[in-house]
């Protein structure tokens, strides 16, 4: 189908899909938790305080994002092998209201979590526009939730943070603030554009540098309770632990003492968790980078993640601290050569194979940089992130398949992980034992990194 041409927001457009959209395209298995399903999505809430929101200016204002962000009344449409992204003109945005008026302020944190958790738990279609919902929890006229739920498959966690921005910014201009003008937004076809031409899909250099770096590697899949021949019906649970700051600190003396990052350091403890899951020695993870062209598209909205692999040979460290000056070279090293992953994935049509085996199945590693907790905006109205509690979800967002590992730094100075796995791959006390084994990981090399870890 040839592209509409149009002369506004007026009219509905179509285009092809995004290299984001033909990756997780290959997980799709036609389910409702598979990436087009109605439960591929990000949920993200905010305590907001310090006044009584309106409710219809609040409307409005979600209305301008949606406005501004072409990405958020963006559909996909077609079946499978024949989808397309279809862009209409802006719609109302949805807003629920649910009340908590006899809800003590001790218990207010829990209640705001579980109303995370709920939104969490509901569906929103990959062809609905807006592909955006808002649900706002009340306590008070000066205590209050709100919690967004967006398709995953026209947005990402760093979107997230976007579209609070510029909610806030458009609501304190609908309530009569005076408001800074919002950055130029570059719209995700744009972003799409520059992956596939140009600077964004790689230089001849890089291509031959994943060319060489993965020869002969093929992706260190982690067995699964659950072979996918029983044809289970697709979910996706979460389990949640924490690393003690006591530990964190230790692996931050640990990453400066060998000049690396923190990430750095829990991605070679990653690998060496791997290691012992699996038996490999050439370990090849992976994980998510954000993706955007370092500042080009930091105010865009759309799925703009980037899936990189990183292949470290952990045979012969005698220490964690050989692991982790390998692990510092091969991350700076695909950092450096990072381009889209299907482009990587054309150097190496193989490396993806043993994920998609019947006992088995790919887990990514992410590491969060410490997020934002406040969101800085004009007029009275305070945002402030809600913090994740502890303890096992039965039902959440989807992955597209395995499991995804993510850390995020808390304020207290913990660390929250959160396995998201599939339950009809993994059972949850084999989830629970890679979640206890991890921590053993991080506490015992960052406590002791000269120790043997019997790889010489």
């Amino acid at each position: 189908m040839s592209p509409t041409k149009i002369t506004g927001i007026d009219a509905t457009e179509t285009i092809p899909l995004s290299l984001n959209h033909e990756f997780v395209d290959a997980f799709d298995h036609g389910s409702d938790d598979g990436p087009f399903g109605s439960r591929y999505h990000v949920v993200d809430a905010w305590r907001v305080t310090g006044g009584p929101i309106d409710v219809a200016a609040l409307r409005d204002a979600l209305h301008d994002v949606v406005k501004r962000h072409e990405a958020l009344r963006t559909r996909i449409v077609g079946a499978a092998g024949n989808r397309r992204q279809e862009i209409s003109p802006p719609g109302p945005v949805s807003v629920e209201i649910r009340d908590f008026p006899e809800t003590p302020e001790a218990l207010r944190p829990a209640r705001a979590e579980a109303l995370r958790r709920e939104v969490e738990e509901e569906t929103i279609g990959a062809d609905e526009t807006p592909a955006l919902r808002a649900v706002l929890g009340r306590f008070d006229d000066q205590d209050a939730v709100l919690a967004l739920m967006i398709h995953h498959i026209v947005s990402d966690g760093m979107s997230m943070e976007v579209v609070i921005r510029d909610l806030a910014n458009r609501y304190a201009a609908r309530t009569g603030h005076t408001v800074p003008d919002l950055p130029t937004a570059p719209q995700y076809r744009e972003f799409s554009d520059w992956q596939r031409t140009g600077a964004g899909a790689g230089t001849d250099a890089a291509r031959e540098y994943w060319r060489r770096k993965l020869d002969g590697g093929l992706f260190t899949a982690l067995p699964t309770d659950i072979p996918r021949s029983a044809n289970l019906p697709e979910s996706t649970a979460a389990h949640r632990f924490l690393i003690p700051n006591d530990v964190i600190s230790n692996i931050d003396r640990l990453a400066r003492t060998h000049r690396t990052t923190r990430f750095m350091a829990l991605v070679a403890m990653y690998q060496l968790l791997v290691h012992r899951l699996t038996g490999a020695t050439d370990v090849v993870i992976a994980t998510f980078t954000p993706g955007r062209g370092g500042q080009l598209f930091e105010d865009t909205v759309g799925p703009l993640f980037n899936f990189l692999p990183l292949r470290t040979d952990i045979a012969g460290c005698a220490s964690f601290g050989d692991l982790l000056k390998r692990t510092r070279r091969t991350c700076l090293e695909a950092f450096e050569h990072e381009i889209p992953s299907l482009h990587i994935f054309g150097q190496a049509p193989e490396l993806m194979r043993p994920a998609a085996s019947d006992g088995a199945a790919a887990a990514v590693f992410q590491a969060v940089p410490d997020q934002k907790q406040y969101i800085e905006a004009p007029g009275e109205l305070k945002y402030a992130r809600v913090p994740r509690m502890m303890g096992p979800q039965s039902r959440k967002s989807s992955v597209p398949d395995g499991a995804l590992w993510t850390l995020t730094r808390e304020p207290s100075g913990d660390a929250s992980g959160c396995l998201s796995y599939k339950r009809n791959l993994f059972r949850e006390d084999t989830i629970a034992s890679m979640a206890a084994n991890f921590e053993e990981i991080a506490r015992n090399c960052s406590s002791s990194p000269d120790a043997s870890l019997g790889l010489a």
